[in-house]
């Protein structure tokens, strides 16, 4: 049967020598020979510290030949365990960025693994095993050269090169121990240098698009206590044109600030400003983060300024979409409905006939039109609108074509359309007549 430990040990990058160490304390563990287990399991540890620091740039307050003396000497069978005791326990020149709390725990450990090694008279059973592989579980990452901070950032690194780590591995065992390797004071810088390696990581694409994956990245960085959550939303209210790029390809995100109306307004008001931020916008709905009393002056915002091929539902791009984030879906339209959105819609685009007298407005808004038809129906207030529209003096000619193309695809809206102008004594439009097959 495997343990956690196991389970724990797989998700980890560990070299051949640690993780043979480790599967020995496994077997030692599983067959009580709890002295064993321990003895193994701190000499995996040992190991691994030994290889960051063989592998790793001199540490801080250090000049370039003492640490490839270090190093040298950490290649030596006979010392390398005591240098890597000494190096953690020093405090002059220290080459990891351990709490004193951290050393106690360690010299503790070590202590216990002499009790092992030396056959000394204090027990040790199965709970001094798993409460070590628990001390490991929890500190490993702080155990690197020049603070957890780098090493979470290196593991990040190596997480999005594709040489190393394959395209779709999840990124969330990464964030799970940055708790346990940042500390709370230190976070805002974290993600100072994150902000950074996410552009960089951007500026490489052919493109310069901003990638989904570390869009939910950050994503998954709200997962964290809410103490860290809080401070990742104060540093990206900070990092508004940074924000606003992670929402567009992670529109879930906007939910966690729910309590920074000011922004969330800036948001809709100030920075949406393509097709697709409508899904971020959906999101703001689905959360209740726009008060009621702002909605109609919200959603005639949006109207008057976004582009709508969100609303396309048969828009080439959407037969190759990377996910549910691309164009509108069955939940989002449930979200509009409740919130009035399209009742709105109703009034400025059809009764107020906005699409027949505003040409700019018309075009802007030709596929949410197309997407009401098909969704609500046609009726004299639609039908009238859309006639005026098409034999204005001076039509919105892409909306006339995309209304054109609708309704030659679709035979039976345009037998509908003509049957509801006729039987209202509305003028049909030639354009629609010459449609018919």
């Amino acid at each position: 049967m495997r343990i956690r430990f196991e389970e724990w040990l797989d998700e980890q990058e560990i070299d051949i020598e640690a993780n043979d160490l480790f599967k020995e304390s496994i077997i030692c563990y599983k067959a009580s020979a709890y002295r064993a287990a321990l003895l193994f399991s701190f000499l995996g540890f040992q190991t691994i510290i030994k290889h960051r620091v063989i592998n790793s740039k001199p540490a801080k307050d250090y000049p370039e030949g003492e640490w490839n003396q270090l190093k040298k000497e950490l290649l030596n069978d006979d010392k390398w365990d005591k240098l890597i005791i000494e190096a953690i326990q020093s405090k002059k020149k220290p080459i990891f960025n351990l709490t004193e709390d951290l050393r106690e725990q360690y010299l503790f450990w070590k202590n216990r693994r002499n009790d092992c090694a030396h056959a000394k008279g204090n027990t040790i059973s199965y709970p001094h095993v798993e409460g070590f592989w628990l001390f490991i579980q929890s500190n490993l990452a702080k155990f690197v050269v020049n603070g957890g901070m780098k090493f979470i950032l290196q593991e990040i690194g190596n997480h999005f090169d594709p040489a190393r780590t394959p395209i779709g591995t999840p990124v969330e065992p990464i964030i799970r121990q940055i708790p346990f390797t940042i500390e709370k004071i230190d976070y805002n810088d974290f993600l100072l240098e994150l902000k950074d390696f996410s552009l960089k990581h951007q500026s490489k694409s052919v493109y310069k698009i901003f990638d989904r994956n570390i869009a939910n990245m950050w994503f998954q960085l709200f997962s964290l206590q809410d103490s860290y959550c809080e401070i990742i939303v104060g540093f990206l209210v900070k990092e508004l044109s940074f924000c606003l790029e992670v929402i567009r390809r992670q529109p879930e995100i906007v939910q966690y600030f729910y309590n920074k109306e000011t922004f969330i307004r800036m948001l809709w008001k100030k920075d949406f400003s393509i097709s697709n931020d409508y899904k971020a916008f959906i999101e703001m709905l689905r959360h209740n983060l726009i008060p009621k009393s702002q909605l109609s002056e919200a959603f005639d915002h949006m109207f008057n300024t976004l582009d709508t091929e969100f609303f396309d539902e048969d828009a080439w791009w959407l037969q190759i979409k990377e996910n549910e984030n691309d164009g509108i879906n069955d939940l989002d339209k449930l979200v509009l409905i409740e919130k009035g959105f399209f009742t709105r819609f109703n009034t400025i685009a059809f009764e107020n006939e906005k699409i027949a007298y505003n040409f700019k407005w018309g075009n802007r808004n030709k596929e949410l039109i197309i997407y009401y038809i098909n969704h609500f129906g046609l009726n004299k207030t639609v039908v009238t609108a859309i006639n005026n529209a098409l034999t204005a003096s001076n039509p919105p000619f892409k909306l006339r074509d995309e209304l054109t193309y609708f309704y030659k695809q679709n035979q039976q809206q345009l037998e509908l359309h003509i049957e509801i102008s006729e039987k209202n004594s509305l003028s049909v439009p030639k354009i629609l007549i010459g449609l018919r097959d």
